[in-house]
């Protein structure tokens, strides 16, 4: 009953758990990386920059408008009465050219004085062109230096994704060396009971000592927290495992095997001389320091003059009324050059284009130093990689010799010339040499990919 119990269980683990492969892993983990989102977006943002400022040299163009009615209500005091020329003369005497002329003056007069509510319309329109002509250098510097600041953030991608395909694959080769020491550890405590339980029955017979049984008991003791410990490390570095991939909530297990890679062959100056080449860290910094002399360059444009092209068109209306007429509209027309040249700004702009000089020096500097450093990584990556082939070479070895004694070992029980003691310790011996050359496999995995991505080359996605 209970093997069936565990069967279901095994059964039902098996089906909740997803195997994901080193390849598979890494796309996930592409997919899912917030820092690498990141970076896409700034790529999309450094490019519309660089349509922005390239959008400068072009014509600015722009339509303004209005259109508007008022009514206005006049003071009394303003509208008062209008004394009537006409009414001040003698019907009887007045001759018909005296009306005349009377009627004249009421009208001239009407028309001075103001009426009220008074009634306006009016309509305004306005297209204006600006072009740069000449801006001493400063609008082509800007466009170069947004255009460098466009290929940084490209750049920047790429070395975040190899950072990630590293990253990943350390962690998938560390989860699957946790799980090889949780197997291994289990097969010795398993090899530890099996040993307790012969030599317990060997003490009932009274055919060992009980320093034997004794010491049966403490391997046991021995390996069963190192059994906990193996297994809360697997529990952890699984759980490390599908943070990096995005998926924490997820059931994913790694599956693989740990196989060396292809070991580049390479001495220590071939290796920095590739690396020179290559590596977009250092193109990173030379485009750097392209964008600070650019920005020099801009700085000390500020001493010369400006140049811009300027032309309107202007169309206008003004009516007593609401309603505007066709004949109401008129038109302006207007071009010009300005210019703008500093003659004195309190040495300011000396003190811009000073601080544009030391800053290319810095990042010079910087640029070199970065350089020393980088080569520095790679002889003490060169050098890591070295020394995980000699240990795995010499674990290789010793696993050979540990397999070889136990076979001696179980001969020499099978043909009554040793003691079952000899076999477990030489099973033993065998399991703590395979936790050893396991680790010294993965050393060599992890040692040859940065080394490769020191060199500059672009991790394998397998």
């Amino acid at each position: 009953m209970k093997k069936w119990i565990a069967l279901v269980i095994g059964t039902g683990c098996c089906l909740t758990l997803s195997a994901i492969t080193l390849g598979e892993s890494i796309q996930l983990a592409k997919q899912n990386n917030k820092e690498l989102l990141v970076a896409t977006e700034e790529i999309s943002k450094a490019d519309e920059q660089y349509r922005d400022v390239r959008g400068s040299l072009l014509p600015q163009l722009n339509l303004q408008g209005s259109y508007s009615l008022s009514k206005t209500y006049l003071p009394d005091s303003a509208t008062g009465e209008i004394p009537s020329v006409s009414s001040m003369l003698d019907d009887n005497e007045a001759t018909d050219t005296d009306k005349l002329i009377a009627g004249a003056l009421d009208g001239i007069v009407g028309g001075m004085m103001p009426s009220s509510p008074q009634k306006e319309g009016s309509l305004a329109m306005q297209l204006k062109m600006d072009q740069v002509l000449f801006l001493g250098g400063k609008l082509i510097n800007g466009i170069k230096a947004v255009d460098r600041y466009r290929s940084i953030q490209r750049l920047n991608y790429s070395v975040k994704e190899q950072d990630i395909v590293l990253e990943t694959t350390n962690m998938f080769y560390q989860t699957l060396l946790a799980q090889k020491v949780v197997q291994i550890q289990e097969e010795a405590l398993s090899t530890a009971r099996k040993h307790l339980n012969r030599v317990e029955l060997l003490a009932q017979e009274g055919q060992v000592s009980e320093f034997d049984l004794l010491s049966a008991r403490l391997e046991v003791a021995k390996l069963e927290p190192g059994l906990l410990q193996a297994q809360n490390n697997y529990s952890l570095a699984l759980t490390a495992f599908r943070r990096q991939l995005g998926s924490e909530q997820s059931e994913l297990i790694p599956e693989g095997e740990f196989v060396l890679p292809n070991i580049p062959d390479l001495t220590l100056q071939e290796a920095q001389s590739i690396a020179a080449e290559n590596r977009i860290e250092l193109e990173l910094l030379d485009i750097a320091t392209q964008v600070k002399q650019l920005q020099y360059n801009a700085e000390r444009s500020n001493f010369l003059p400006n140049i811009a092209l300027s032309a309107s068109a202007s169309l206008y209306s003004a009516a007593d009324e609401y309603r505007i007429e066709s004949d109401d509209f008129g038109t302006q027309y207007s071009v010009g050059i300005g210019f703008s040249l500093p003659i004195f700004t309190g040495l300011s702009n000396r003190s811009k284009a000073s601080f544009a000089k030391h800053d290319l020096a810095i990042a010079k500097l910087e640029q070199e130093n970065s350089k020393e450093l980088i080569r520095l990584q790679i002889k003490q990556n060169h050098q890591k990689l070295q020394y995980a082939l000699q240990n795995y070479e010499v674990q290789e070895q010793n696993i050979a010799m540990a397999e070889r004694n136990l076979e001696l070992a179980q001969l020499r029980f099978d043909n009554q010339m040793g003691i079952q003691l000899e076999v477990f310790d030489a099973q033993t011996t065998l399991a703590s040499i395979r936790l050893q050359f396991i680790s010294a496999v993965y050393e060599v995995i992890s040692a040859e990919r940065e080394f490769t991505k020191s060199l500059g080359y672009k991790l394998a996605v397998e």
